[in-house]
């Protein structure tokens, strides 16, 4: 069992008839969108590039919440940590 905090989400069936259209998993567009926002290459998260994280960034600021330029600073020390 995972030590790793979970959502459980209902999801709309608007977005699952798009990924239904689309044939990917709604579990995958959620982790794509994820590790653009966040920038993570992983087994699990994947980036799908430059482009889609910038525009991820863009959308969750746009919405109102805040992306600081601290969280990239702080993610590049992790890294580096772990290197």
């Amino acid at each position: 069992m995972s030590n790793k905090p979970s959502v459980t989400l209902v999801l709309p069936t608007e977005f699952l008839m798009l990924c239904r259209r689309d044939n990917v998993k709604p579990s995958e567009v959620l982790r794509g969108f994820i590790a653009d926002l966040c920038g993570l290459e992983s087994r699990e998260y994947c980036t799908n590039g430059s482009d889609e994280r910038m525009y991820a960034r863009a959308y969750y600021e746009r919405c109102g919440y805040r992306f600081a330029r601290e969280f990239d600073e702080e993610m590049k020390r992790r890294q580096e940590g772990q290197s």
